[in-house]
C-alpha cells in the first residue's frame, strides 16, 4: 500500500502486457504526446526503485518503467533465460508492443547493462542514454562485492534477513528512509526468491563484457556514478566514458549503488539538465 502511495506521489499508474511467455507490468506516468523517457532497473530490484527520481521526470515527459521479466511483479519462468542478451531482446519486443519508436533510455546497474546493450544494437531508437553505475565491464578496480565474490560470499544474493540487511548497508552511504513494513516484504521477497536469484548472478557473470559494444554506441550519454561504489567500482565510469564517444561522467560524493535513492534531488536535476541540453541544441538547429 505504501508503494502505491509513493507511486501515486510520482505520477505513476501500473499497468501490464505480455510479451512472448512473460506478462510484463510497468508504471506508466506524464503526458503521453511528450518525449519518452524508459527507465530500466537493477539487479534484484523493480520498477519502484525509480519511483522518486520519475516524480521528477513525468511534468516533462512521458516516464515507462517496466518490471524486467524475472523481477518484481513481472513472470519469472524458473527454466527461462534472464541474461543480457535474452532481456534486451525482451525489452526491445516490450517497447514495440508499447509502440514507442524513440525514446530517452535510463539503466540502472543490471540495466545500465541491459541499456547499454539495447543502445547498441538498436540505435536508432534511443535519442540519450543515461547509465546510472552500469555494470557490465570489466573494472579497472575490483569492488568490494566483486573481492567477496571471489572468496564465496556473494551478500548480493539474499537468503536471510540477516543477510538482507547486509545488503542495504553495502548499497548506500546514508540510507534513505524507507519504512519499516515495506522493507519487510520486499526482504521476504527477495528471499524466497534466492535460488534462481543466484543462477541470474551467474548468467549475466558470464556474459562477455561489453567494452566492444560500447563503441558502437553513439547516442549522447550521461554516465553517473557514486564515489563509495561497493557492488561495481567507480573506476569503471571511465571505461564507459572512454568506449562512448559522445559521453559525460558526473561522480557523486557521498554516495553508494544507489544515486536514483540516496541523492535522487542532485541525480534526476542532472539528469534532466543533461536531456533538456540536448533538446535545446536540436531546436536551435532546427
Amino acid at each position: 500500500m505504501l508503494i502505491g502511495i509513493e507511486r501515486r506521489m510520482a505520477g505513476l499508474r501500473r499497468n501490464s502486457v505480455h510479451v512472448a511467455d512473460h506478462r510484463i507490468v510497468y508504471s506508466e506516468g506524464g503526458e503521453r504526446n511528450a518525449e519518452a523517457v524508459v527507465l530500466v532497473h537493477g539487479f534484484s530490484s523493480s520498477a519502484d526503485g525509480w519511483n522518486r527520481l520519475a516524480g521528477q521526470l513525468t511534468k516533462r515527459y512521458h516516464v515507462i518503467a517496466p518490471d524486467l521479466p524475472g523481477w518484481g511483479e513481472s513472470t519469472r519462468i524458473e527454466s527461462a533465460s534472464y541474461g543480457y542478451p535474452a532481456q534486451v531482446e525482451r525489452l526491445h519486443q516490450f517497447l514495440e508492443q508499447l509502440g514507442l519508436k524513440q525514446f530517452h533510455l535510463v539503466g540502472h546497474s543490471m540495466g545500465g547493462g541491459i541499456s547499454a546493450r539495447y543502445t547498441a544494437h538498436y540505435p536508432e531508437r534511443v535519442r540519450t542514454l543515461g547509465l546510472v553505475a552500469p555494470h557490465g565491464v570489466t573494472e579497472p578496480k575490483e569492488s568490494e562485492l566483486a573481492r567477496c565474490v571471489g572468496k564465496g560470499d556473494n551478500w548480493l544474493v539474499v537468503s536471510s534477513m540477516e543477510g538482507f540487511e547486509r545488503l542495504m548497508k553495502n548499497l548506500f552511504v546514508k540510507r534513505p528512509y524507507v519504512p519499516r513494513s515495506v522493507l519487510k516484504h520486499l526482504a521476504q521477497q527477495t528471499i524466497s526468491r534466492s535460488a534462481k536469484t543466484q543462477r541470474i548472478f551467474d548468467e549475466i557473470h558470464s556474459n562477455s563484457p561489453l567494452q566492444e559494444e560500447l563503441k558502437q554506441i553513439k547516442a549522447p550519454t550521461f554516465i553517473v556514478w557514486g564515489n563509495d561504489d561497493k557492488l561495481v567500482h567507480v573506476s569503471a565510469a571511465e571505461v564507459f566514458r572512454s568506449g562512448i564517444k559522445d559521453s559525460e561522467v558526473l561522480i557523486m560524493k557521498e554516495t553508494g549503488h544507489m544515486p536514483l535513492l540516496e541523492n535522487v534531488r542532485q541525480c534526476g536535476a542532472a539528469y534532466l539538465a543533461f536531456i533538456e541540453k540536448g533538446r535545446g541544441a536540436k531546436e536551435a538547429a532546427a
